[in-house]
């Protein structure tokens, strides 16, 4: 494989990882995505074992010790992806299923490995290149690896075509049909070098014949995989890209409530909320902090402000519902009011306006603020 398309597929491989290991860290509960993260994983390491600095350590470590390494990683990660879709379409019932699935994986391994073992040490360097495909090791090497990831692919290509009809939103189901795209790429590889395999142990086809195989090979695999990891992360990516105007809309109104949240946390200190639950800890870190600090603000401030309900003047509204100017100074007043210990008589309780849900509500209130702050 070039040097720059395999560095490509690394990149693209660890970038995927780096997503797929944030989506675990928030849910690691979740078996599909246990087996998704697995698999990108597997294939993660299986391409970077072919450059610096893995790739010579591993040569150092004996003749085709990289070559087994990397078969096996790509078998790896071919049962994880059937793993993957496996409990997907079928939840936590499927751990008896991806179990049985591991029997064929460990066949084809131990016949690869031994196949490896008893080659020739020419051919053991490096039995899947077409250079020794007369060989029989070499033969039954290809024939085990790539014929069991031929099964694992096609049954996930069934499973993932069915998870395509049961997606329920657009962006998933996007993301599962560039999957499929990526695993028909990689049957069309598995097929073709499997093929090449089959010809090279009966006969000895021209040199441009299996160039052309090889092409097809290589292409099948580098396409599948930079495929792989676009479909995997798409629903991610795409989510977090859709919630960046949420995102910065509550960072901007978490400064501006800064002022009428300070205020009430100096007249109510008591009502400051205490540490969230253990299991919603990782909301506090990462994307999901900004969101998680601004809703904590507004609960605070709305507490506050019905704790000031006793204080506030009626007749210093106006009657300007929607002045955010009059509300800040019916704020001050009331702050004022608490000090100096003289509640208002007939004073109603729910008299600041409000939204209809806690997004709007918070609009109001950050208005209200701005103006709070310049008095």
């Amino acid at each position: 494989m070039a040097p720059v398309l395999l560095a490509t597929i690394v990149a693209a491989l660890w970038t995927g990882l780096l997503n797929k290991v944030v989506q675990l860290w928030r849910a690691p509960e979740d078996l599909p995505l246990r087996a998704l993260a697995a698999c990108v994983v597997s294939a993660t390491l299986t391409f970077t074992a072919n450059l610096p600095p893995l790739e010579p350590l591993l040569d150092r470590a004996g003749p085709g010790v990289r070559s087994i390494v990397v078969n096996v990683g790509t078998m790896a990660a071919a049962y994880f992806l059937l793993a993957f879709f496996t409990y997907a379409m079928r939840g936590p019932a499927a751990r008896g299923a991806v179990r049985w699935q591991a029997l064929p994986l460990a066949a084809a391994v131990l016949v690869a490995v031994a196949a490896w073992a008893l080659a020739p040490p020419a051919v053991r360097a490096d039995p899947a290149e077409t250079a020794n495909g007369a060989n029989p090791h070499a033969t039954v090497f290809v024939v085990a690896v790539l014929g069991y990831m031929a099964y694992a692919h096609a049954r996930s290509l069934r499973w993932s075509i069915a998870y395509v009809r049961a997606a329920r939103t657009a962006r998933l189901r996007r993301g599962l049909i560039i999957v499929s795209v990526a695993v028909c790429a990689f049957l069309v590889a598995d097929a073709t070098r499997s093929l090449l395999a089959a010809l090279q142990a009966v006969t000895a086809p021209p040199a441009g014949v299996v160039s052309g195989f090889r092409l097809i090979y290589l292409s099948g695999v580098g396409a599948g995989t930079l495929s792989f990891v676009v479909g995997v992360s798409y629903a991610a990516v795409v989510g977090m890209l859709v919630s960046v105007p949420l995102w910065r809309a509550h960072r901007r109104h978490y400064r501006q409530l800064q002022p009428l949240w300070a205020a009430m946390h100096r007249a109510f200190p008591q009502l400051r909320l205490g540490r969230v639950p253990a299991t919603s800890w990782r909301a506090r870190l990462g994307w999901d902090s900004a969101h998680y600090r601004f809703y904590r603000r507004v609960v605070e401030i709305r507490d506050g402000l019905v704790l000031l309900g006793p204080y506030y003047d009626i007749s210093a509204t106006g009657g300007a519902e929607h002045d955010e100017g009059r509300w800040a100074a019916v704020i001050h007043a009331a702050l004022r009011a608490r000090e100096a210990e003289s509640p208002i008589v007939d004073a109603d309780p729910v008299l600041l306006p409000g939204g209809d849900d806690l997004e709007s509500d918070a609009r109001v209130l950050a208005g209200i603020a701005r103006a709070f702050a310049g008095r």
